[in-house]
């Protein structure tokens, strides 16, 4: 099993403020990274994919580049 870069101390990083964390799992055309690549566990990526869409719909990041 791989380490996360998340873990129990630092887990409110993940929010739709951290702009610059949620853009490393941003493709360059805008799709999010897949937990193959990210290599997150089930609830990280989930919590990261949900910080994603929120910073879309107040237009912190593109949907498109």
């Amino acid at each position: 099993m791989t380490k996360s870069i998340f873990n129990k101390e630092n887990e409110y990083l993940i929010n739709w403020k951290s702009v610059l964390l949620l853009k490393h799992f941003v493709t360059r055309f805008g799709n999010i990274k897949k937990r193959k690549f990210t290599k997150l566990p089930v609830k990280h990526q989930k919590k990261v994919r949900k910080a994603i869409i929120n910073a879309r719909e107040l237009g912190l990041i593109p949907y498109i580049r």
